[in-house]
């Protein structure tokens, strides 16, 4: 479905799964990112993926996307316990229960005094990819996503980063064993997002099923 249209089709079994709908959210977030303001080098995840979801709710590019998008939604038990909090939650209106978790992580940050971080352990850890993997943002769900905002604009340098912390990682993040940090079959999704966006996807086995991980990586325009 294009942004903007509404294709009026649901498949004859209801899947928020399959192909079409992951790329469709995919490729809504690498073009909202596009289009909003960029964020400053010293704006915190939390507000950058404000700005993020505000843009899905708001920009008419939008209007017709079949999808309820809250930011920083909380999971409850049965008694209220908050088992976790989801940076990005897509929930397809004719689903149920189902629905799409991004977890954000900002990447190549400078903090005051100068000091540059890379932060690819901060990713690949338990409050983010590690998220998934122990179940907290999505027990039982097939796939899931994880953003990064580099600040720096360099994906080429994060990807690489990133692709090294993994696999150091490859077991404590329970790597499916043909699986590496790589390009998604679905990137031709994020073209129309900005240069330098890329899209990686890692396969993880958990008790119940295979975890298919996004890695949406979105490039911070700092001549902005």
């Amino acid at each position: 479905m294009k942004l903007g249209e509404a294709s009026g089709q649901l498949d004859a079994e209801f899947n928020p799964f399959t192909d079409e709908y992951l790329g469709e959210m995919l490729k809504a977030v690498a073009v909202a990112w596009a289009r909003m303001k960029q964020p400053k080098a010293s704006e915190c995840e939390d507000d950058i993926t404000f700005r993020l979801a505000g843009r899905l709710l708001n920009d008419p590019l939008f209007r017709d996307l079949p999808y309820d998008i809250v930011p920083q939604y909380w999971l409850l038990g049965m008694n209220g316990q908050r088992l976790g909090r989801l940076d990005l939650r897509f929930k397809h209106r004719f689903s149920q229960r189902d629905y799409f978790a991004f977890e954000s992580k900002r990447l190549h940050v400078t903090y005051p005094g100068g000091k540059l971080s890379p932060e690819y352990h901060v990713y690949a850890g338990g409050d983010g990819m590690g998220g998934f993997i122990e179940g907290q943002y999505s027990t039982g769900l097939p796939a899931a996503g994880m953003l990064g905002y580099i600040m720096d604009g360099d994906t080429k340098k994060a990807w690489a980063g990133l692709a090294t912390r993994i696999e150091a990682k490859r077991d404590g993040l329970c790597l499916l064993a043909a699986s590496r940090f790589i390009e998604s079959s679905l990137k031709h999704h994020i073209e129309s997002g900005l240069s330098d966006t890329r899209l990686g996807e890692t396969q993880h086995t958990l008790v119940s099923h295979v975890l298919r991980l996004f890695h949406l990586l979105l490039p911070v325009r700092r001549h902005l």
